[in-house]
């Protein structure tokens, strides 16, 4: 049996982002379907080609190399420096890129929650797939926040990304939310968001050296005290 080398789950205490024994695509670590490629052969080489420098950035990333040289980039799609150069202008371009493909892996990874279900199990649910997403985009977003002061590119998808975070608890916590009104609801927000964003949960794993899963409890025990405190206690 081939060695399974995808990204631990959360559940793992020993889980570390990127930890893997070898470096496979970006399909078959996350089982994400590659985009179709282009019917023309010349095309479909090309495409083939742009995904392969795409996911060995993405894997040095994975190891811990943040800021990976074309050369290693080149060496490790299998395919010669002309070649990267040839299909990216730049380094940033590059990098660009791969954070589009991690927007796709995210999309893979993100099912909607309906709000009529009862708030523990919204909160459960919620938090188990945020810690998941924010664990597994944790290389590549940790390579783009190095190069983000000076990308405009990069500025504005981390932009998006936060602005999408936000919409998605709003929807998901709306009943409870809908009864608040004023600073109250803002505040309640405000908090919400700030414990189930990238920036909060790369300080746990980080600064703090909690596992995923001791990371993931924290942040689901902070929700429920939040919500019992705006007068939504959570069912034992």
């Amino acid at each position: 049996m081939r060695q399974e080398a995808a990204l631990n789950s959360p559940d793992s205490p020993d889980s570390t982002a990127g930890a893997a024994s070898d470096w496979l695509s970006d399909a078959e670590l996350l089982g994400v379907p590659e985009p179709a490629e282009p019917a023309d052969g010349r095309a479909a080489r090309s495409h083939r080609t742009r995904r392969a420098i795409i996911s060995a950035m993405r894997a040095l990333h994975a190891e811990g190399d943040l800021r990976p040289t074309a050369p290693r980039i080149a060496e490790r799609a299998g395919v010669s420096l002309r070649t990267v150069w040839q299909q990216f202008t730049d380094m940033e371009a590059l990098l660009v890129e791969s954070v589009k493909r991690d927007t796709e892996i995210l999309r893979s990874l993100v099912r909607k929650i309906e709000p009529d279900q009862p708030l523990a199990a919204r909160v459960d649910t919620f938090v188990n797939q945020r810690a998941h997403v924010l664990e597994e985009m944790t290389p590549t977003w940790r390579a783009a926040r190095i190069s983000q002061p000076s990308s405009a590119d990069l500025r504005s998808d981390h932009k998006k990304k936060v602005a999408a975070g936000l919409a998605e608890l709003e929807l998901v916590f709306a009943p409870e939310l809908d009864k608040l009104s004023g600073r109250q609801r803002d505040q309640l927000v405000e908090a919400l968001h700030a414990i189930s964003i990238w920036s909060f949960w790369e300080s746990l794993r980080t600064d703090l050296g909690l596992s995923p899963l001791r990371a993931r409890e924290l942040v689901r025990t902070t929700f429920a005290a939040l919500f019992t405190q705006a007068g939504f206690p959570l069912a034992a």
